[in-house]
């Protein structure tokens, strides 16, 4: 498999964005969304049901209306989101290594960092299992480590520098992590489309991930669950205080 980024211009301007993006985040607690560090931008009604109310999206802000830049490229997506997003990377941390295949069937994330140091990489390999890395946990934001993992898995894994203000694709179903070595926190817009003609179209790149006909997507849940959904939502909250008065305690310890 090739690894590669694929890489597209946007309508709008980096500062736009970066004024959306100190709007938005202003009196925003991370703690509040999920795990530590999103800020779900829409409102939940304008997301796929499927992800609507799900944990990595609680809670939907409904700040699009206040973020006109942020607003313009959810607007000019002919497609259905499941999710659109703010996340933050601290400063001198990485993410663990994952895949994003939890997203839903024929659904494709994109990204856009506002906020990044040029230090900042994303490591992305072509392995389908995350046993395939040798290192347990997250990697350290350490370029020492950064070469002789390189080295380790030559073949397997490539680093690539994300431009700010531009979007982004790779294949989010393969092994990756996102490494900030440097001292200011990244600030990255990521957002998880349907896959629909006009998708298919503007970003061809997407068929090795959903296909060259991509089927209906993620199950539609019916009026029903969807109210349950949103009803049992109460619990995304107790499990984000639950966590963070576990890293409280640990920290203490």
């Amino acid at each position: 498999m090739t690894i590669e980024v694929h890489t597209h211009e946007l309508d709008c301007d980096l500062d736009e964005l970066r004024r959306d993006a100190r709007r938005a985040i202003e009196r925003w607690d991370w703690r509040r969304g999920a795990y530590g560090h999103a800020l779900s931008l829409p409102a939940a009604r304008q997301l796929h049901p499927y992800r609507r109310y799900s944990y990595q999206n609680h809670p939907c802000a409904d700040l699009l209306g206040a973020c006109p830049g942020f607003a313009c490229i959810f607007d000019g997506l002919a497609c259905e989101k499941l999710s659109f997003r703010l996340l933050r990377r601290a400063p001198n941390s990485a993410y663990g290594w994952h895949r994003d295949d939890w997203k839903g069937p024929c659904v494709a994330r994109f990204q856009v960092p506002i906020f990044s140091d040029e230090s900042a990489l994303l490591v992305l390999t072509d392995y389908e299992d995350v046993r395939r890395i040798s290192a347990r946990g997250g990697p350290p934001p350490d370029a020492r480590w950064l070469a002789e993992f390189a080295d380790a898995h030559a073949g397997h894994v490539r680093c690539f520098r994300l431009d700010p203000g531009k979007l982004h694709y790779f294949d989010t179903t393969r092994v990756h992590t996102l490494i900030n070595p440097g001292g200011e926190e990244r600030i990255t817009l990521s957002f998880d489309l349907l896959a629909n003609p006009w998708l298919m179209a503007r970003f061809p790149e997407i068929r090795s991930e959903v296909g060259e006909w991509p089927g209906p997507g993620p199950p539609r849940p019916g009026r029903s669950r969807q109210l349950v959904g949103r009803g049992m939502g109460w619990s995304h909250g107790l499990r984000n205080r639950a966590r963070h008065w576990l890293r409280n305690g640990i920290s203490e310890a």
